[in-house]
Order: C-alpha cells, then structure tokens, then sequence
C-alpha cells in the first residue's frame, strides 16, 4: 500500500508522520518543492531581524531525519499532474528538468498557498520580494546584506505585513506600511486597529492607509514607489496583500473547489476524489461559529488537518474527523500583542447576524502591582439568545485572553456564563474580576 502526499511544510510533513506512526507498514513518499520540506513559516519575519539567530532554528525536520522514519522525502519536486482514473502522477525533477511518473494508492494533497504578487510596473524589479518560504527569507537578506537599503516599503497591514515592518524598523530601516484599506489589520474591528496603528507610529512606521503602490522605479533594482500620486524612496520592497490557496493541480484533477476557493473537503478531510484527501492552505474547512465554509490558512489549523488527512488515509477510513475552525489567532507587533477568536462585529454583520459588542480596558495585573499594563478586550454576542460569538483581545495576556474565549467559543457558551466563570486571580497575574467578566458583565448589560 502506498500513500503519496503533495506538499511539505506544516500540514504535508504533519500528515506522514501521522501516517507512519498509525500504519508503520505503509510506504510513503512526500513530494515538496521547496528545498526545504518542513519549517516553521510564522518565524520568518524574525529571521530578518536576527531575533531568530540562525535560519536552521526554522527547519523543523531535513529530509535525512524524516528517511529514519521510513518516509521517503524528496524536495525540489513539483507534482504537475494528477491523473485520479489510474491514480498515476506525473512528476518533475527540479534539480535536473526531468519528467517521471509515479504511481499511489492513497493521496494527500498539501499544496498549500501562493502569496499574491504585487502587480505594479516594476514589480519585476531587484529589491522587490514576497515572504512565504525560507527561501524567499534568505533572498531578502542577501539583498539586505548587499545593498543595505536605508528605506523599506511595506504593502499590505495584515499579519505579515505588520511583522515584516516590525522586524524591518528592528534593523534600523526607515518603514512606510502601505494598506489599501482605510485602516490595517482589517480582521479586528476599529477600535483596536486604531490602537494597532498608534502603536506602529510611535515606533516609527509611516502609515499610509487609504493608499495603493502604483508603480515601482529604479535603475535595475527598486529605487521608488509611486504611492497614490507620491513618490516615496524605497530601497528594499516587502509585498504582504495575501495569499491565495494552491488548487491549480487539484482542479486539473477535477476535485471540487469550495466557495471559498480552497479545495473541496468533508469532516474527515476527503475530497471529492477516490482516496484522495486535501489538508492545509489548500483545503476548504467549516466555520464553527456560522455553519458555513471557512479557508483559515494559518500554521495551527494546517497541522491539525493534516493529522486528520494522515490518520484517515493510512487507514484508509474515516477514522478521525476535524470539526472546523473558529478562526483563533494572534500577532505581536513592537510590544502589543493582538489575539482574536470567532467573528468581529463586521463578520457577523456579513454572515447576517445580529450582533452588538462591548469592549472594556483593564489591566494585566492589579492596580497596585508594579508593571500593570492596560489590557482592552472586546466581546461580540448574538442578542437575544446572549450565544458569543467572538473575542478580540489587545495588550499584555491577550493570549490568555483569546484563548479562554476560544474555549467559551468552542464550548457554546454565552455572555451570562461568562459572568460566572471561576478563573484564577493573583495579583501578578490579573485584577481580580477577569477582563473576560468585566466585558461579559457590560455586553450582558446591553443585550
């Protein structure tokens, strides 16, 4: 029996090792076109500072460590075609340009996401980059290294955007954040991208929201950027609009694509393809919160997928299912952390909710505690039945924060049971009522 996944980084290697440990008579092979087959993506934009000191801190398992657990890795390997009627795949060779065909019992496929280039004249210019694998991490430093650009252009103020500024600024460069939208950090609602974006100018980032690079100029490599009208000078380019699921071999194949435009899956990471299954950036899940389609391409999700996808294929049977996601994350940017789990007010209003929020500030510790600092969380809950429905968290613990609300999430709970929760209390590590209770106290109150 032979089981072939497409794809390396979190949810392909994650879905191998699965595999193995569930049926350690299965071969497996893992074709990955990158050089390196599993790293850790979300530590990127601190290789650039030198806050992770060495880029091999990144590869969490080499292609040698993953053969002494009889998974035959082979990296800079691209899967072109998927032929699902003989289960047959066509291949090429990176490295040498040749043309193979192989042949599986079991598929995986874990393509992943494309970043989405910046599609400006000039955009083909030296100095303009993407930020999506080590790769591109080592291209962005050896231009650094090169040419040690005074100033840094920054397109986009989402996750990767808002880290590579940091990480920029950290090196000493001068940074203008460019941001289509009126204001950044667009999954959270206003008021706390208002404070995310005090928080980049007092450390020095040029915001220009409302705004849009429309042409980039240089004599070879990028010199300028012509930013709605203004010219601002721009050694070094970084482009951090989004990313776009991998589907281009699993639409060839004839897999259904998702209203999301992810793949296709079931609660046990099927496609729509005999024994085929789809897990990571690439796979279409369910929203926990509204019932209906999600694509949340983050790390966490990926992995757990792909254990999902590996257990499911080596038994081939629906062994195990992955429920959905409520779409928990955070980011830290200079020193404030942002975390979020389940819908914002704009996203329940999308998903024809009604909705109201609260947020409260509070802080960290006890007033009295030396090293308080001010805490603001929101909760957003459906009126009438009080049901929450999301949680946004700003400041120090946010990650404590979000993730007690991802459990009251996952847990169905509502406003008035949060009021009771029996959560622990020290002054070094909070006031004595919770921020969680103080804003479920205010919400209930208003629903």
């Amino acid at each position: 029996m032979r089981l072939v996944v497409v794809g390396g980084v979190a949810a392909g290697t994650k879905a191998a090792a699965r595999a193995r440990r569930v049926n350690p008579a299965l071969g497996i092979t893992v074709y990955q076109e990158e050089p390196e087959p599993s790293i850790s993506e979300c530590g990127l934009p601190y290789l650039l500072s030198g806050t992770v000191e060495e880029r091999e801190r990144l590869v969490a398992r080499t292609p040698e460590e993953f053969a002494r657990d009889g998974i035959q890795m082979l990296v800079r390997h691209r899967v072109e075609e998927v032929y699902p009627d003989s289960k047959r795949l066509a291949v090429r060779n990176l490295s040498t340009g040749a043309l193979f065909e192989d042949r599986y019992d079991r598929l995986i496929l874990a393509t992943g996401a494309r970043a989405v280039p910046l599609a400006v004249e000039g955009s083909q210019l030296e100095g303009v980059f993407n930020l999506r694998f080590l790769t591109d991490a080592d291209r962005i430093l050896a231009h650094i290294r090169r040419h040690r650009p005074r100033r840094a252009l920054v397109v986009g103020g989402g996750y990767v955007g808002l880290e590579v500024a940091e990480n920029l600024r950290l090196l000493g460069m001068e940074v203008t954040l460019v941001q289509r939208p009126e204001r950044v950090a667009t999954a959270y609602d206003p008021e706390i991208s208002r404070r995310i974006e005090e928080h980049l100018q007092e450390h020095g980032v040029e915001l220009r929201t409302g705004a849009e690079v429309e042409k980039l100029s240089g004599d070879g490599r990028v010199r300028e950027a012509q930013v709605s009208g203004e010219v601002v000078e721009a050694g070094l380019v970084v482009a951090g609009i989004g990313i776009k699921p991998n589907t281009d071999l699993a639409r060839r194949a004839g897999a259904r694509i998702g209203a999301t435009g992810a793949v296709w899956t079931d609660r046990h990471q099927r496609t729509s393809l005999p024994d085929v299954w789809a897990a990571g950036d690439c796979a279409q899940t369910t929203n926990l919160i509204t019932g209906g389609p999600a694509w949340v391409p983050l790390g966490d999700t990926a992995n757990q997928m792909g254990r999902v996808a590996g257990t499911n294929a080596a038994l081939g049977e629906d062994a195990e299912e992955f429920p959905g996601v409520l779409g928990t994350g955070i980011f830290k940017v200079f020193d404030l952390a942002a975390g979020k789990t389940g819908l914002s007010e704009d996203d329940a209003a999308r998903a024809g909710l009604d909705a109201a929020g609260a947020a409260v500030e509070s802080r960290s510790r006890a007033v009295y505690y030396p090293g308080a600092g001010k805490v603001l969380l929101k909760l957003v809950a459906e009126k009438g039945s009080g049901r929450l429905l999301g949680a946004q968290a700003l400041g120090p613990g946010a990650d404590k924060l979000t993730d007690v609300c991802a459990t009251a999430l996952w847990g169905g709970l509502s406003c008035t049971d949060l009021i009771n929760l029996d959560l622990a209390y020290a002054p070094p590590y909070g006031p004595v009522l919770s921020p969680v209770i103080q804003a479920a106290t205010v919400l209930s109150r208003r629903l």
